[in-house]
C-alpha cells in the first residue's frame, strides 16, 4: 500500500489529574465520613441498563450485566454511591425502545454480554469470528457521552442469538461438555419459567405474523385470546399452537432461550455485585405490556386503560394505553388474593431477581389510578374530545371498586413482600409525584405514612422529610446545567439565591462567607446549580443524583412527556473516568466535584447545628461553634485537599510523540 509522504506528525496526549492509587483509600474514608456525618444512607446513581458505556466491545447498547459494569461500579463507589437505580429491564420493541413501555416477565435481551458467549465458559456458543464481525468500531468523538444505536443492536443481537443457540443445539448433540452442563441450566430454567418464556415468544411470533401488538384487530378469533383457550384446553386452541409450534419452532426456542441466557447472566452479575456491596434498585413498572395483558387477559378489566388527568396535548388527558387489573379480581371475598392480586404479586416478587431493592413507579396508580375508557377515546385534528371522553380517578367512578380493593395493595402486597424481602419501607424509593387524590392521601400518607420524591428541580430542600428519596432531576428531567438556563427555572422559588446562601451558609459568625457564596451564585450559573447540589446532600438519607448531572453531561436522556426520537440514547462513552476528570480540571466544570459539593455541605449542617444549639442555650453558642469547628476540621481539610487535587490542570506534552518520516 502506497502511503503518501507525512512530513511530520504531532502527537499531543493530554493527561488528566486522576486520583492516584495511593490517595483513592484517603479519598474515599473522606467521602463515606462526610456521608455518615450528614446522615446519607443510600446514595445511588440513576443509570438505566441502556446507559452503561462501553466495554472492550461495542454492541450498540450498554448493559448493567456484563463484567465491564463492574468497572463502573468500582469507580462509582470510589465517589460514594453504593446503588445504581435501573430503569425497567424488561424486553422492548423496535416500535417503543421505552423501557416504560416494556414487558413485566421478560428480560431484555440487549443486555445479553454477548463476548461472554465466545467463552469456554458457554461452550464458545458464538463464534470469535461472528462476534468481531458484529461489534461496533466507532472512533471517540471527543464528547463526554455517547448514544445507544437500538435498531443496530437489535440487528446484531438477533444474529448473534440465532447462532448461539444452533451452535448451542449442535455442541450438545456433539457431546461437549460445557454445553452439556449448559444445558442442564437450561431444562431448570424451563422448569421453574419455561412456561412463561413460551407464552412471551407466542405473543412475539403473532405479533410478527400480523404487524401489530393490538391483538384486537388479529384476524383469527383463536389466536387474540389463544393463551386462555389453551387453559381451558380448548381444541382449536391446542391445534393452532401446535400449528405454530411445527412451523415456528426453532424461533420459539431461540427466544427461550435468550431469556434462559439472559436469567444466568443477571444471576451471575447478582453474586459479584453482593462481593461489592453495591445494590441495584429496579424500577417497579406500575403497569403491564400487551403481551402480558394477552396472556394474562382474565386479570385485566376491559375497555379500561391507564393515565394521568393532566400533561398531555393542551394539558389535556395523558393516554398511557396500559392495562387494568381488574379492582374485583384483586382479592377473594376470604381475602385471599384473586388472579389479579396474585399477578401483581408475581409481578413485585420478580423485580427482586434483577435488584436488590425497588423504586415503586407512579404510586397513586397502586392506590387511586385515573383510568379511562378506551372507547371513549376521539381524536379529533390532534386533541381528544373531552365531551366523550369517560375517565377519572377509580375511588370516583361508581361501583367500580365497590369493596375499595385498591386501597388495600399496598398493605396486603406490596409492603408484606418487602417485608420479606428485608427491606425497610422507608429505603425503597416511593414515586408519589402526580395529582393526588383524598383517597390516596388518605391511605398513603396518613394511613401508612409512607415517604415519597423530593425534587428540588421545583422544591426547596429545607424541612423535606428525610425518609423521602432527595434528587435535583429524574431520568425524565434536563441535567440541571440546562435547567438553569430556562427562565422558570432562574426565576423559581426553589431556586432562589437569597434561599440558598442563607439555607447553606445560616450561621451569624458567617455572614461574610454567606455573602461570598451569594455573589458567587449571582455571576455564575454554574455555582447556583452546584448549590443546588450541596442543598441535595442537606435534604434526605436517600439521594439519588442523574449520571447526566453527575458526569456533566448537557445532553439529555428523556425529555418527559414529549415523543422525541432522541429519547432514551444517551449513554456514557468509553473513556467516561477520563473525560470525568478532564471536565473537572476545566476552568468551566460541569461535573460533580464530590468533595466541593460535600465540603459545602457539612459547613452547611454545622451552621445549622450551631444555629440549633444557640436557640436552646444562646449562652453556649461560641463555645458549641468552636467545638464542633475543631471536631470536624480534618475532615473539612481533607475534602478541600481532594477537591483542590481535582481541579489541578494538567499540561499537554507537546514534545511527546513527534513524528517524522
Amino acid at each position: 500500500m502506497l502511503v503518501g509522504k507525512i512530513n511530520s506528525y504531532s502527537y499531543r496526549p493530554h493527561f488528566t489529574r486522576r486520583l492516584r492509587e495511593n490517595e483513592k483509600a484517603e479519598y474515599n474514608a473522606a467521602i463515606n465520613d462526610a456521608k455518615e456525618y450528614l446522615g446519607i444512607e443510600n446514595m445511588s446513581m440513576i443509570l438505566h441498563g441502556s446507559c452503561y458505556p462501553a466495554g472492550e466491545y461495542n454492541t450498540g447498547i450498554g448493559t448493567p450485566f456484563s463484567k465491564d459494569a463492574l468497572e463502573i461500579i468500582k469507580f462509582e463507589k470510589l465517589h460514594g454511591f453504593n446503588a445504581n437505580q435501573l430503569g425497567p429491564n424488561g424486553e422492548v420493541t423496535r416500535g417503543s425502545i421505552s423501557p416504560y413501555s416494556g414487558t413485566v416477565f421478560a428480560r431484555n435481551h440487549l443486555f445479553i454480554d454477548l463476548a461472554e458467549l465466545t467463552t469456554d465458559k458457554y461452550g464458545k456458543i458464538l463464534s470469535g469470528r461472528t462476534f468481531d464481525r458484529l461489534v461496533i468500531n466507532h472512533p471517540e468523538t471527543g464528547r463526554n457521552y455517547s448514544h445507544s444505536e437500538f435498531f443496530e443492536a437489535f440487528e446484531i443481537y438477533d444474529i448473534a442469538l440465532r447462532e448461539a443457540y444452533r451452535n448451542f443445539k449442535s455442541q450438545v448433540y456433539l457431546g461437549n461438555l460445557r454445553a452439556i452442563d449448559l444445558n442442564r441450566e437450561y431444562e431448570e430454567f424451563k422448569k421453574q419459567k419455561g412456561t412463561e418464556a413460551l407464552e412471551e415468544a407466542l405473543f412475539q411470533l403473532l405479533t410478527h405474523t400480523y404487524g401489530t401488538m393490538d391483538t384486537s384487530v388479529w384476524e383469527k378469533e383463536v389466536d387474540q385470546n389463544l393463551i386462555s383457550r389453551l387453559k381451558s384446553r380448548d381444541p382449536e386452541a391446542i391445534d393452532r399452537f401446535n400449528h405454530l409450534l411445527s412451523r415456528s419452532g426453532d424461533e420459539i426456542n431461540a427466544f427461550i432461550f435468550g431469556q434462559f441466557i439472559a436469567d444466568k447472566q443477571i444471576k451471575e452479575n447478582k453474586q459479584l455485585r453482593a462481593k461489592e456491596n453495591f445494590k441495584y434498585i429496579n424500577d417497579l413498572l406500575v403497569g403491564f405490556s400487551p403481551s402480558e395483558e394477552w396472556i394474562y387477559r382474565d386479570a385485566f378489566l376491559p375497555d379500561y386503560k391507564l393515565g394521568c388527568p393532566n400533561g398531555g396535548v393542551g394539558n389535556g388527558p395523558q393516554l398511557w394505553e396500559i392495562p387494568v387489573l381488574d379492582p374485583n379480581k384483586l382479592f377473594n371475598e376470604d381475602g385471599s388474593l384473586g388472579p389479579a392480586g396474585k399477578l401483581l404479586e408475581k409481578k413485585i416478587e420478580s423485580s427482586f431477581d434483577t435488584g436488590e431493592n425497588i423504586r415503586i413507579d407512579h404510586a397513586l396508580g397502586l392506590v387511586d389510578p385515573y383510568i379511562y375508557k378506551k372507547s371513549s377515546v376521539f381524536i379529533s385534528n390532534g386533541y381528544l374530545d373531552r365531551g366523550r371522553f369517560y375517565a377519572n380517578n377509580i375511588s370516583k367512578i361508581p361501583n367500580m371498586d365497590p369493596n375499595g380493593n385498591y386501597q388495600k395493595i399496598l398493605e396486603k402486597i406490596l409492603l408484606p413482600i418487602l417485608k420479606r424481602h428485608n427491606i425497610n419501607p422507608n429505603s425503597a424509593v416511593w414515586e408519589d409525584l402526580g395529582t393526588s387524590t383524598d383517597t390516596f392521601s388518605r391511605i398513603y400518607y396518613n394511613k401508612l405514612k409512607l415517604p415519597g420524591i423530593t425534587q428540588l428541580e421545583w422544591a426547596r430542600g429545607e424541612r423535606s422529610p428525610r425518609n423521602n428519596t432527595a434528587l435535583v432531576g429524574s431520568h425524565d428531567s434536563e441535567p440541571a446545567i440546562k435547567m438553569i438556563q430556562k427562565d422558570w427555572v432562574r426565576n423559581h422559588n426553589a431556586w432562589n439565591i437569597d434561599y440558598l446562601a442563607g439555607y447553606l451558609n445560616c450561621d451569624p459568625a458567617r455572614a461574610k462567607e454567606r455573602e461570598e457564596f451569594k455573589q458567587k451564585i449571582i455571576k455564575n450559573p454554574a455555582e447556583q446549580v452546584k448549590a443546588k447540589f450541596i442543598e441535595l446532600f442537606t435534604t434526605s438519607k436517600n439521594i439519588q443524583i442523574s449520571f447526566a448531572d453527575f458526569f456533566g453531561i448537557s445532553e439529555t436522556y428523556n425529555m418527559g412527556g414529549k415523543a422525541l426520537k432522541e429519547n432514551w440514547k444517551l449513554r456514557l462513552n468509553k473513556n467516561y473516568e477520563d473525560t470525568y476528570y478532564k471536565n473537572l480540571e476545566s476552568d468551566n466544570p460541569t461535573a460533580l466535584n464530590m468533595p466541593e459539593i460535600l465540603r459545602h455541605a457539612v459547613q452547611a449542617k454545622m451552621d445549622l447545628e450551631v444555629v440549633q444549639d444557640g436557640v436552646q442555650n444562646p449562652d453556649d453558642t461560641v463555645l458549641n461553634r468552636n467545638s464542633l469547628n475543631r471536631e470536624m476540621a480534618p475532615l473539612l481539610k481533607t475534602l478541600k485537599k481532594y477537591e483542590d487535587i481535582l481541579k489541578e490542570k494538567t499540561e499537554e506534552d507537546e514534545d511527546d510523540g513527534d513524528l517524522v518520516l
